[in-house]
């Protein structure tokens, strides 16, 4: 019999490029290679067929794809479970994510796919909510009827606490336009709003007492966060980052390759498509079993895993600013990781939740290089694009050039172009983005840089 070593199959090849791995996972990584990063192991194997199948006749991007399933996972789980590392450090299996990519890469069919069978439930609780409504009888001492959400596209921070109150198993929010999302917390009066979400991407308790609101409160949030956003629009917003860490809490999906794709003759197979959705919805009937919170903690082995991985970003932290606000939010995002990966994989191969285990924490650690990797590729495109930290950066060179403590938009944007270094709304972009100069009134502008 001839030699798997000298297939020229598919299978043969990827067996020759990986060596030891199994021929269904060494296929895997072929299919990966030069296409994503994601390290799709973390995954039962239902969940990994799944995504390539997509990938193969569905055009679905494999990060994107990915990351809304690991999202969608998290979402489900909520409260459900919390991780406790000491009696002070609790996470819950939160997440916080942004799909980046060029306009027109199918951002949007992967969140569809991967939160479908959230979204039924929703309909569900809806149906039963307008029955409940129809039947309420208050003569006859009815409780009013309470909507049961979720997930929401677009609430007020009231709405969302509320809400939440209604479910305390959690929230997912899923803006239709996460440019108005990010816009609307980062904008001249969205200070405060962006605290209030810190606040909750820590799991700390809420408390709103305003004259023009009901008070309300929250005592342990759990809000799952994901959208989609195109790679210019991301790096604008980071541009303008106030340094609070809020970016820093988010996880970025990039791919690769951010291009569009030509569509397949093939349809994905629908019976693998159907069978993740029912295990995805047998997950969620479960944890709605118990609407208490069941609080694991690390294995041993996992504890010192962890240990040893947070250690090691000690010194680049210390040696980089911007490497520390990544990388400390990224060392609890490992707990959150390990959790979700603990409960749902166990969940899905029929086995007991106890602690934990070392599985699961390399597993959450192969995700926080993903996540790390992808933190580093956004802060190029901030340099990249607007270049506002760059000793050679466009708009330093026009200022420069300029020579002038004071300078008008017009000013700029002349020179920009007498330079060949943008055009007209190019070079408007960047001065409006800059951290190099700031707007003293109306088209005028004043820079510290020439003192």
């Amino acid at each position: 019999m001839k030699s798997i070593e000298n297939d020229k199959t598919e299978l043969g090849k990827a067996h020759l490029t990986y060596g030891k791995l199994s021929l269904e996972e060494a296929n895997v990584r072929l299919k990966q290679e030069g296409e994503s990063e994601f390290p799709l192991s973390i995954f039962p194997r239902f969940i990994q067929n799944t995504i390539l199948e997509l990938y193969d006749n569905g055009n679905y991007n494999i990060d994107y794809t990915a990351v809304s399933i690991l999202t969608a996972l998290a979402g489900i789980i909520g409260n459900s479970y919390h991780l406790r590392k000491h009696i002070e450090w609790i996470e819950n299996p939160s997440m916080w994510v942004v799909l980046v990519g060029k306009s027109g890469q199918n951002k949007s069919a992967p969140l569809k796919t991967a939160f479908k069978a959230v979204k039924n439930q929703q309909k569900q609780f809806d149906k039963e909510y307008e029955a409940a409504v129809a039947n309420f009888d208050p003569d006859a001492g009815d409780k009013k009827p309470i909507k049961r959400k979720l997930y929401s596209t677009d609430p007020t921070f009231e709405a969302l606490i509320n809400m939440h109150k209604q479910n305390p198993n959690g929230m997912i929010l899923m803006p239709d336009e996460f440019k108005s999302f990010i816009l609307n917390l980062i904008g001249y009066s969205g200070t405060s709003k962006q605290s209030q979400f810190l606040s909750i991407w820590d799991g700390a308790p809420i408390s709103l007492d305003r004259k023009e609101v009901e008070s309300s409160s929250l005592s342990m949030p759990c809000v799952s966060i994901i959208g989609s956003i195109q790679d210019d629009v991301i790096a604008s917003f980071k541009a303008k980052d106030i340094k609070d860490g809020f970016f820093e809490r988010i996880l970025f999906a990039i791919p690769l390759k951010m291009e569009k794709k030509y569509i397949q003759r093939k349809n994905p197979d629908d019976y693998m498509v159907e069978k993740f959705h029912t295990r995805m919805k047998a997950l969620m009937d479960k944890v709605y079993e118990n609407m208490g919170t069941i609080e694991l903690s690390l294995s041993e082995t996992a504890e010192v895993l962890f240990i040893d991985e947070v250690n090691k970003h000690v010194k680049p932290s210390n040696k980089d600013a911007t490497i520390s606000g990544i990388l400390s939010k990224l060392d609890r995002y490992i707990l959150r990781f390990a959790l979700i990966l603990e409960v749902s994989n166990s969940f899905f191969e029929g086995q007991p939740i106890k602690h934990i285990t070392m599985d699961s924490m390399k597993k959450a650690i192969m995700l926080k290089d993903y996540f790390y990797v992808n933190a580093l590729k956004l802060n190029n495109m901030v340099l990249n694009v607007y270049e506002d930290n760059s000793k050679e950066g466009k708009v330093l060179q026009v200022i420069k050039k300029i020579g002038k403590k004071e300078f008008t938009n017009k000013e700029f944007i002349q020179m920009a172009d007498h330079m060949g270094i943008a055009k007209e709304s190019y070079a408007y972009q960047l001065l409006s983005n800059t951290k190099l100069a700031h707007k003293v009134q109306k088209g005028v502008y004043e820079t510290e840089i020439l003192n």
